[in-house]
C-alpha cells in the first residue's frame, strides 16, 4: 500500500497551518505605550534672598566657622498631561560640586511649590547655584531652571567647612 507523496505533504502542510493558527489566536496584544508623553515644564525660580553678607547679620547667627540662616525657594511646576509628582532642589557650592545637598520643595498651591531651608553655611566667599526640576506621575522629568545665591563673609579668608541643613 502505497501512500501518494502529495497527500502527505497536504497533511503535514495542513498540519503546520493549524499549529500557526492556534499559537497566533492564543498571543495577547499588548497596547504600545503611549509616545505622546509630555514632560512637565518648571518656571519663574525665586531665590530670596540671592546674597548673604555676613556683615548684615545679627552674631548669634555666627557659630565657630559656620554661619545659620534661611533660604526661600519658590517655583511653578506644571504637567500638561498628568500631574507633578515632585519637585526637586540641589544647592551647590561652586568650589566643591561634590558637596551638594538636596530636597523636595512642598507644594505651595499647585503650581507652586516652595519653602524655607534652614542652611548652615560655612564662612567662604561663595557662589552656591540652585537647580529646580520636576517629575511627574509618567516619571518623566521637565527643564532644569537654576538661580545663585553667594555669600559674602565679613573676613576674606577661605575657611573650608561642610555645608548643611540646618534642623
Amino acid at each position: 500500500m502505497r501512500i501518494p507523496f502529495s497527500s502527505i505533504l497536504g497533511r503535514l502542510l495542513g498540519a503546520v497551518l493549524l499549529g500557526v493558527s492556534l499559537g497566533l489566536l492564543g498571543c495577547d496584544t499588548v497596547p504600545a505605550p503611549d509616545r505622546n508623553q509630555q514632560p512637565p515644564s518648571v518656571t519663574a525660580l525665586q531665590v530670596v534672598p540671592d546674597s548673604i553678607h555676613q556683615s548684615n547679620l545679627p552674631p548669634d547667627q555666627v557659630q565657630d566657622s559656620t554661619v545659620q540662616d534661611s533660604l526661600n525657594l519658590s517655583a511653578r511646576a506644571t504637567d500638561p498631561d498628568g500631574a507633578v509628582v515632585r519637585v526637586v532642589f540641589v544647592l551647590e557650592p561652586s568650589s566643591n560640586p561634590r558637596g551638594t545637598i538636596s530636597g523636595s520643595l512642598s507644594p505651595v498651591e499647585p503650581p507652586l511649590y516652595g519653602g524655607e531651608l534652614p542652611l548652615s553655611l560655612p564662612l567662604v566667599n561663595e557662589i552656591y547655584t540652585i537647580r529646580v526640576f520636576a517629575v511627574d506621575d509618567d516619571s518623566l522629568a521637565s527643564n532644569r531652571v537654576t538661580g545663585q545665591l553667594r555669600f559674602v563673609p565679613t573676613d576674606s579668608s577661605d575657611t573650608a567647612s561642610a555645608l548643611t541643613l540646618s534642623e
